[in-house]
């Protein structure tokens, strides 16, 4: 059997807030914090459908999380990050989820001319009033193009 091309997806631990293990490109744990920008090794606009996924175990008040994106432009340095979606979570706590087309975010004008897409490929997550412990966002792709 012949091995597949298969399809470029998010890997299924797309970490934008949390703690993650160690992995084979980072030999130690790392703690990712609300807007901390993370590039991704696959666009998020050559995805039909992606999702952001956001969860916490319980806080003193609920907690937003906007999720935006940057392409990366022909210099290879980072365009204007643009707001994709905002999620809401209660004090509670709980799991939310977003889908989003990535075929329909709009690049920043400025950037337009100067990114060759698909070239979304920074995001970060930012996390108000404050992160609660134990809170994890993420990213993960759901169909590809």
């Amino acid at each position: 059997m012949a091995p597949s091309k298969g399809i470029p997806l998010l890997d299924a631990a797309t970490l934008l807030v949390g703690w993650s293990n160690r992995s084979a490109s980072r030999g130690h744990d790392k703690v990712f914090v609300s807007g901390e920008v993370v590039q991704l090794s696959t666009k998020l606009d050559a995805s039909n459908r992606f999702s952001l996924i956001a969860a916490h175990p319980g806080h003193s008040q609920a907690v937003t999380v906007l999720l935006e994106v940057a392409p990366q432009l022909r210099d290879g340095r980072m365009g204007t990050f643009v707001a994709v979606a905002s999620v809401a979570i209660p004090a509670e706590g709980g799991r939310v989820e977003a889908h989003i087309n990535g075929q329909d975010i709009q690049l920043d004008p400025a950037d337009a001319a100067n990114a060759d897409p698909p070239a979304l490929c920074f995001a970060r997550a930012i996390v108000s009033p404050s992160t609660p412990e134990g809170m994890t966002v993420g990213l993960t792709a759901t169909l590809p193009a």
